[in-house]
């Protein structure tokens, strides 16, 4: 409803009950213009602070956007991380923060996969060739960032081979520190490496971001924060990142399934009959906004089996790394006959979003 239509009709009103309605519809319809996302969109790139230093230091990354990733994984001391995105009128901003006892990148300056580090896919190009199925070097990049030079603190940035000519290099920034339980490195890629994309609020852009494991040697594990090796080959596997101001309790519904991933298993050793287990990530600067996560349990008609809520627990206190889960008897809900969707409630127990399980092969291995 435009507003010169509200103001004239609450001239027209004289019951306090209809100025009420009227200005409640005013602010719910301002809020849902505030947060609509483009078709599609699965992630954001939240606004950043006036002012961004690249020094390792995360604090700018507060109140970013965030992908938690691999907290699912049992080597819980060495492969929890989150991503972080930030974007400004000069420069897309990325961040990582890992757990990780062994921090090293001993690969040279051209192959920085290798190690422990980050890879990059990145598409600005705009119409038929967005998230096309081939890279160019007219506005998609494939590269690679990481915080070390062997084990010192000495961040590094290159190309992908092949691609030597995708971007000009200009002003990009990598700066990294070591934290108490692993790293933390932040990232800086200027718009000007894109001369054709007009960086403004509401944009549409294309991200994956994939770490990669090293324990000290050559790479031994990868995890993608969207989608999976696939981006290796083609951009048409990235995710639509949308450039916003802040993010929304209406972005939730699209955004949750990275924000929030879930996975469902039965553990191989257990003290009573067979229960399944189900484990959600908790968003590490974000979890404020959530009230409660409840596991359904629906079968294959779409009927309520059961549902049970998620006891949430902090692993790493040190960025906050936290996880929820359950647990339900293995009779209740056969493998192969049900599904299980996690359900995400704010403070008021309204619903923000529904995650189901990601059926994607993301590691080194196929498989999930």
């Amino acid at each position: 409803m435009k507003l010169n239509s509200i103001l004239t009709r609450l001239a027209q009103s004289t019951t306090s009950n209809v100025f009420l309605l009227v200005l409640l519809l005013f602010t719910l319809s301002c809020n849902a213009e505030a947060a609509d996302l483009e078709s599609g969109v699965r992630g954001l790139a939240t606004r950043a602070p006036a002012k961004v230093t690249i020094d390792g230091d995360l604090a700018e990354f507060a109140d970013a956007f965030c992908t938690p990733i691999n907290y699912f994984h049992p080597n819980r001391k060495n492969r929890p991380a989150q991503f972080f995105y930030m974007w400004d009128d000069e420069a897309f901003y990325a961040a990582l923060r890992t757990i990780d006892q062994k921090p090293a990148n001993m690969a040279p300056d051209d192959r920085l996969w290798e190690g422990d580090g980050v890879e990059w896919y990145f598409d600005t190009r705009r119409g038929e060739n967005f998230r096309s199925k081939s890279w160019t070097n007219d506005g998609s990049v494939h590269c690679y960032w990481v915080g070390l030079t062997k084990t010192e603190i000495k961040s590094r940035f290159c190309l992908r081979p092949g691609y030597l000519d995708a971007i000009p290099k200009l002003g990009v920034e990598v700066a990294s520190r070591r934290t108490k339980t692993g790293m933390e490195v932040e990232f800086k890629m200027p718009w000007k490496n894109f001369p054709q994309f007009q960086v403004k609020e509401g944009e549409v852009i294309a991200v994956d971001a994939e770490l990669c494991y090293a324990d000290g040697g050559p790479r031994v594990d990868r995890f993608f924060a969207y989608g999976s090796p696939l981006s290796v080959q083609q951009p048409a596997s990235l995710a639509k990142i949308q450039l916003v101001d802040k993010l929304e309790a209406a972005h939730w519904k699209n955004c949750a399934a990275v924000m929030m991933p879930i996975r469902c298993d039965t553990a191989w050793s257990q003290r009573t009959a067979a229960h399944a287990h189900a484990i959600v990530t908790l968003p590490p600067n974000h979890n404020d906004q959530v009230g409660k996560v409840a596991f359904r349990l629906t079968d294959l008609e779409g009927k309520t089996l059961g549902e049970f809520d998620a006891q949430p627990q902090v692993f790493q206190a040190d960025g906050n790394f936290a996880t929820a889960s359950a647990t339900w008897p293995n009779d209740l809900a056969a493998p192969g006959q049900h599904h299980v969707t996690a359900i995400v409630y704010d403070k008021d127990g309204k619903e923000l979003a529904r995650i189901a399980p990601r059926l994607v092969s993301t590691t080194m291995s196929k498989g999930y």
